[in-house]
């Protein structure tokens, strides 16, 4: 029964003692999804637990969610909050942006004490929700076992989530390829029509907004790069902020963040292979990506580099709120004060790693994105107009 979907439904049900999953798209990527995890993915009995356990997970999810949605109709008549979505190569800077996005008092982030447990909505009347203080001891578990992920990934249970899990809620996560070797099910999710994984997403957004509101949303997702035409189409008057940096420094350090993590569920890993898996993986991202922003047009785009947000925060958020039309207002800079100066950058050390062992040279990285390095000025990286 390993990786079985109607054994894993079941299971789901049996958790919840709830039976409806809602008429939205699930089954098919579900399907394609497991067939690759069993197929591809070498994964050991350990990774087979937790990657069962995981879908499980959003399986249940998914059953309570239309649960809610159906006691409480009135959730989906809300007018959905206006959206920023972040989005980008990974390791561009995206993750701090995000943050410093959610200081702003008026900003409804998808806290990541929330993204797991969207049910009962969370409530803005209760002080301390009790998801809060799981998310906290499984954090501090985390942080005992795999000790270097805070230099990668300096990130705090309050802080805002990556929405990926919502998309899974369709089994349309982009996010996946990148945890698992499942070619078959990235083959798939590439020729999708990814656009109702972003309408369930805005469903969800209205049932986190119910009762906790604010005046916009801020979003966060890199891989959305490979779905800018999805996005557009369910949420048209978004913010599209397109964090960069020179990929032959952002690439490396997806592929030294996601190794580790892969290395929690399989025996052994070509981190040279990997290297290219996710090289060619990025490279589609970003060349989607481009061509989604000509058809979109440049009115919907604001640009952010790495180097800049590290250089000017401040300044870097002000001018993005004045193109936005957002007010960047004076209690919003004394908040971002206050978290620069309570969670310095690289107060867990630095993220380290050997390049040499993923047999890449920065060259060789950057040779397929020439037309996107010849394209956007970044600060951080004086080689961006290299040919190929």
């Amino acid at each position: 029964m390993t990786l079985d979907p109607e054994h894993l439904k079941a299971r789901a049900r049996e958790a919840t003692r709830l039976d409806d999953f809602g008429s939205e798209p699930m089954d098919d990527g579900l399907r394609v999804y497991c067939a690759a995890l069993r197929d591809e993915a070498g994964l050991n009995q350990a990774g087979l637990d937790a990657v069962e356990a995981s879908i499980v997970a959003t399986l249940s999810e998914r059953l309570r969610v239309e649960a809610c949605l159906r006691a409480n109709p009135g959730i989906l008549d809300q007018e959905l909050l206006p959206q920023i979505f972040v989005v980008g190569l990974p390791r561009t800077g995206s993750t701090a942006l995000s943050q410093f996005l959610s200081e702003d008092p008026d900003a409804r982030s998808i806290r990541r004490w929330e993204i797991n447990a969207l049910t009962p909505p969370p409530d803005v009347t209760v002080l301390e929700d009790p998801r809060l203080a799981a998310t906290r001891a499984a954090f501090r578990k985390r942080d005992e076992a795999m000790p270097e992920l805070k230099t990668m990934l300096p990130v705090e249970a309050e802080d805002p989530s990556e929405h990926g899990p919502l998309l899974g809620l369709t089994f349309r996560n982009l996010q996946l390829p990148t945890l698992y070797t499942v070619p078959t099910y990235t083959a798939w999710l590439l020729a999708s029509d990814m656009t109702p994984a972003y309408a369930y997403l805005a469903k969800v957004l209205k049932l986190l907004q119910w009762k906790t509101p604010g005046r916009h949303w801020n979003l966060k997702n890199p891989p959305d790069l490979f779905a800018l035409s999805a996005i557009h189409a369910v949420f048209p008057d978004a913010t599209l902020v397109w964090t960069h940096r020179d990929p032959a420094k952002a690439i490396p350090s997806v592929a030294s963040l996601a190794s580790t993590q892969r290395l929690t569920g399989v025996d052994s890993l070509d981190k040279v292979s990997f290297m290219q898996e996710m090289l060619q993986f990025q490279f589609a991202g970003v060349e989607r990506g481009l061509a989604d922003r000509e058809a979109i047009g440049e009115e919907a785009f604001v640009d952010s580099t790495q180097a800049d947000l590290a250089k000017d925060t401040i300044g870097v958020i002000r001018a993005l709120y004045g193109k936005i039309g957002f007010p960047f207002t004076p209690e919003y800079q004394a908040h971002l004060e206050a978290r620069m100066h309570n969670r310095p950058r690289g107060q867990h050390g630095a993220h380290r790693y050997d390049q040499a062992e993923f047999g890449v040279t920065d060259d060789q990285i950057r040779a397929p994105f020439a037309a996107y390095l010849s394209r956007f000025s970044m600060g951080d990286a004086p080689k961006l107009a290299v040919a190929s």
